[in-house]
């Protein structure tokens, strides 16, 4: 059945709910949060299957002719000694999801890491939780997630926005994706080896490692906000990451004063929330 373009374009916050209860199922529950029963007057929330997991989804998709901005939310709960299946790893700051709330943009998805947000999902246990966060079947799964996304506008472009592991997630696929044009990380986890080092933290198993793909992003607009009062993730391991990217003109390293890990993100997101990364003018021989 053809669909009418009225219908394509100015119901698409309720069609990307349809193609997501279509694709794999749909929940509203809601944990009762006051900050999520807000967030849900903004956003259409879904839950949907994205290969091994359950994830959940809040979308504001208005205009299918701008890019999507793509929130990654982070994995703070993951870093501190977990119980086994069916404790929620839901962060309690909800940072990646009260950044999306600030963003003015036309088109805003938030995909929740796996085991947030549902505490019924069998597939989540204590490996996922530690040491497993930022394994295959994460990536796999959120990578998934983003193919949902971006059925909803075909040939979209994505801006992505990763907080914490969420920025480790977000850097893996910016550099594995086609129709990623912009990267940003907040106190992203860009080195998760030199994270581990610095921590002495149990090591992650089967993990991705964003370091590895960083040369592929050269040429991709990216900007890194790191915390300066931030003692889980230092800002030298932004640095790191840099680096490993190597050529330069499209990166940048925004430092936020008085920003832990978990405070002082959303007056700054204010501040830069509208700016997307660029590119520097490439110098003439």
């Amino acid at each position: 059945m053809k669909t009418s373009p009225l219908f394509r374009y100015k119901n698409l916050p309720l069609l990307i709910a349809l193609c997501l209860v279509s694709l794999q199922g749909c929940s509203t529950s809601s944990p009762g949060d006051a900050f999520l029963d807000a967030a849900e007057s903004t956003f259409e929330r879904q839950e949907i299957t994205a290969g091994t997991f359950r994830l959940t989804v809040f979308s504001r998709i208005q205009d299918a002719n701008q890019p999507i901005t793509v929130y990654i939310e982070g994995d703070v709960r993951g870093w501190t000694p977990m119980a086994a299946l069916g404790v929620d790893a839901t962060p309690d700051e909800y940072l990646g999801l009260r950044l999306a709330t600030l963003d003015p943009t036309k088109n805003v998805v938030v995909i929740s890491h796996p085991c947030q947000f549902n505490i019924n999902d069998p597939a989540c246990h204590n490996k996922t939780w530690k040491n497993g966060r930022l394994a295959t079947q994460i990536y796999d799964s959120i990578n998934r997630a983003l193919d949902y996304v971006v059925s909803v506008i075909p040939r979209s472009r994505l801006n992505l926005v990763g907080y914490s592991g969420g920025g480790a997630i977000a850097a893996v696929m910016a550099a594995r994706r086609r129709d990623v044009v912009s990267l940003r990380t907040i106190a992203g986890n860009l080195d998760p080896d030199g994270n581990g080092r610095t921590h002495s933290a149990v090591p992650q198993y089967d993990y991705i490692d964003p370091m590895e793909g960083a040369p592929r992003l050269s040429m991709l607009p990216q900007e890194h906000f790191v915390g300066e009062n931030d003692a889980l993730v230092p800002s030298f391991l932004t640095g790191n990451f840099v680096r490993a990217v190597g050529q330069n003109i499209c990166v940048k390293i925004t430092p936020i004063a008085d920003a832990t890990h978990k405070t002082g993100w959303e007056e700054a997101w204010k501040d830069n929330v509208e700016r997307l990364p660029t590119c520097a003018a490439l110098p003439r021989k």
